[in-house]
């Protein structure tokens, strides 16, 4: 975590732009984003915040743990410095993949939620407009 907050400007973003899908850019949901540092799903979402994936936004992230009975456990409090960081450059933080509004440009959800929790997962987010899809290993079960 100290070397993050070294090498960044902010714990955990090096950029001030806003966030939102433009022109040949994808509008990236991450699913599960998990805890900063540690998680797979929040070093995707740094690669794009830091603008090191130039075909990819990341506009929307759902984390229903962190941002909810998993707030006051290990990792909890970095999520929520992480989210509080992440919303001022426009990255919409929701609970369900159901809360998010339709899409504006074309919809990729890059799932790293738990094995057991992928394949609803993968539903939700084709229900919730997603024409693409990154499954981030182990999979399924």
């Amino acid at each position: 975590f100290a070397t993050a907050r070294r090498q960044m400007s902010g714990a955990f973003s090096r950029t001030t732009t806003t966030m939102k899908a433009e022109a040949g850019q994808a509008e990236v949901v991450l699913v599960g984003c998990g805890a900063p540092n540690r998680g797979m799903g929040w070093y995707h979402g740094l690669q794009m915040v830091e603008k090191r994936c130039p075909s990819a936004s990341l506009d929307y992230v759902v984390e229903p743990w962190f941002m909810g009975p998993g707030s006051t456990t290990p990792g909890g409090p970095e999520f929520l410095e992480c989210q509080a960081e992440w919303s001022a450059l426009g990255v919409e933080f929701a609970t369900s993949l159901s809360a998010l509004p339709p899409p504006q440009a074309p919809r990729l959800a890059l799932i790293s939620g738990r094995t057991a929790d992928n394949p609803g997962l993968l539903s939700e987010s084709i229900a919730a407009g997603c024409k693409c899809i990154l499954l981030e290993k182990p999979g399924a079960p």
